[in-house]
């Protein structure tokens, strides 16, 4: 689980005390089915080896809306037909190295804002739509080029997952969102401190119901699409002004005291970040299944989930590689490319949409064992790659 992951499922967890009521005609009663739900979703995700980070989005979501989440009907247009979706909303304001007063303070203020939509699909929820952003100034964006200098201008995050396994992200767009917080605290948890929420010295937290009307249009792309194809499959999403019930909550992180000493650095202090963290990628999803003879056979499936075609470019005219690992040692007991030859000169193949590759290898075991293969694409871009274990008796 990577770091943003964690974080998120953190963020998750500490707004789970700020479910309650609001003026926003939210949905209670199908709140706790709807949980329901996303938590065997995240499960199954977990039993079949699937996407940690899409099976932690699907958990967190489950815990938001087990522990008093809201839910409010809310109508999506979809590539122009209007569609209907449940939705919960939260905004977040988090200060750090708040100066107090009386005081000369040396570290300065840093204020995070994080506000976030999360719209499902009431008959597929695996039909995922979440849009967060800073500002009403952030375009719809992502940044697939980690080197790109845009990295440094904000962005808005238009996250969607159409119910088929196949995620977009969006690319231009633009988006709003107005918070009206009220007076009523969110309930206290039954659990002190709260599941997963940790607390660094000087942090303060205050939650309050609140309405939060969205509206934005965007476009996304899926997640494989990589700058060197010039077909990919788009959608437009679009959303009027709707208002959506929710929480706003504001922590704060007290970095000196009267004396304003050096400011400690927490590494686990809360963070702002929204439930669906997934980040674009050019990888593309693969399979790597076995069968035991006197060989054991190998078949590495390597797919192309998006509607348009994709290049794939190689460096040499190998196409895949596959190598054997003998758990009891941890050794490479083989490779597949050791025996083979290769031209050394770039090559480009075209996947065609919903198509596929499929390799095949085969290796004589030397002794009984249980092993570790590991498949992968000889690409450049896009990359792919694949596991599976075998019990040689």
């Amino acid at each position: 689980m990577t770091d943003r992951t964690r974080l998120a499922l953190c963020c998750a967890v500490a707004l789970i005390a700020c479910g309650g009521d609001s003026t926003a005609r939210p949905l209670q009663t199908d709140a706790a089915a709807v949980a329901q739900t996303f938590s065997q979703l995240a499960d199954s995700v977990a039993r079949n080896g699937g996407n940690t980070e899409v099976g932690t989005a699907y958990g967190s979501i489950a815990g938001i809306l087990r522990m008093g989440g809201r839910i409010t009907p809310i109508t999506l247009t979809i590539d122009g037909a209007s569609r209907s979706f449940l939705a919960t909303a939260m905004s977040i304001e988090s200060v750090t190295n708040p100066c107090p007063p009386n005081a000369q303070c040396f570290a300065p203020e840093m204020r995070i804002v994080q506000r976030s939509l999360i719209a499902w699909d009431r008959d597929n929820p695996t039909h995922i739509v979440q849009l967060s952003s800073s500002s009403d100034d952030e375009r719809i964006g992502s940044i697939r080029d980690s080197t790109s200098l845009a990295l440094w201008a904000p962005t808005a995050s238009l996250i969607y997952m159409d119910g088929t396994g196949i995620m977009y992200f969006g690319t231009s767009g633009a988006q709003r969102f107005t918070v009206t917080k009220s007076t009523t605290a969110c309930p206290e948890p039954d659990y002190f401190p709260p599941l997963g929420v940790l607390r660094p010295r000087g942090y303060s937290a205050t939650c309050v119901l609140a309405d939060i009307a969205v509206k934005f249009d965007g476009t996304v792309e899926p997640s494989v699409y990589v700058a060197a194809n010039k077909t990919a499959v788009t959608h437009t999403i679009a959303m009027g002004a709707q208002t959506v019930a929710g929480t706003h909550q504001e922590t704060s992180v007290t970095a000196c005291d009267t004396t304003c000493s050096v400011p400690p650095t927490d590494p686990n202090g809360p963070t702002p970040t929204p439930p669906v963290v997934v980040q674009p990628g050019t990888d593309l999803p693969a399979s790597l299944t076995a069968s035991v003879d006197s060989l054991v056979h190998l078949v590495f499936t390597v797919k192309n989930p998006s509607g348009g075609p994709i290049r794939i470019t190689f460096p040499s005219s190998q196409r895949f590689d596959i190598v054997a690992i003998d758990s009891t040692s941890g050794k490479n007991v083989w490779t597949w490319s050791a025996n083979q030859t290769f031209l050394g000169a770039i090559q480009d193949e075209t996947v065609p949409g919903n198509g596929a590759l499929v390799y095949t290898a085969s290796w004589k075991p030397s002794a009984k064992g249980l092993y570790l293969f590991h498949a992968m694409l000889a690409s450049k871009t896009p990359r792919a790659e694949a596991y599976t274990t075998v019990i040689v008796p």
